[in-house]
């Protein structure tokens, strides 16, 4: 899961990372979704950049933005531009912040763990 608090068109290569991320681990049942925080006026971003990048794991918006009950409920630094979660049967094995093209071998890293302790 990540939380995503930029443009979608700002965060449409970590969107595709985790494209293909999950697609490399579809065998073992990896799950994948992109929330964007900023609310319902995202909505026409978000549908470009999954047509740009072919992509087809859920990316969705908070109704509610920021101030959603949801996304208060997981702790996510509102500073952060994006926080990616790693996460198995209710339980997150990691947190990463202001992930980018060099910090996502991390976030496979961490997903690679994950799924070999499944």
């Amino acid at each position: 899961m990540a939380f995503v608090k930029d443009d979608p068109a700002q965060a449409a290569s970590l969107v595709a990372n985790i494209q293909k991320l999950t697609q490399a681990n579809k065998a073992k049942d990896l799950r994948s979704f992109v929330v964007f925080t900023s609310g319902p006026e995202v909505r026409n971003s978000i549908l470009k950049v999954a047509t740009d990048k072919k992509v087809t794991i859920p990316l969705t918006f908070l109704p509610g933005g920021p101030g959603a009950a949801d996304y208060q409920a997981y702790k996510v630094n509102r500073q952060a531009h994006n926080t990616v979660l790693v996460y198995s049967r209710h339980t997150v094995r990691a947190n990463f912040v202001n992930v980018d093209e060099k910090s996502f071998p991390e976030v496979e890293k961490a997903t690679a763990a994950m799924l070999a302790r499944k």
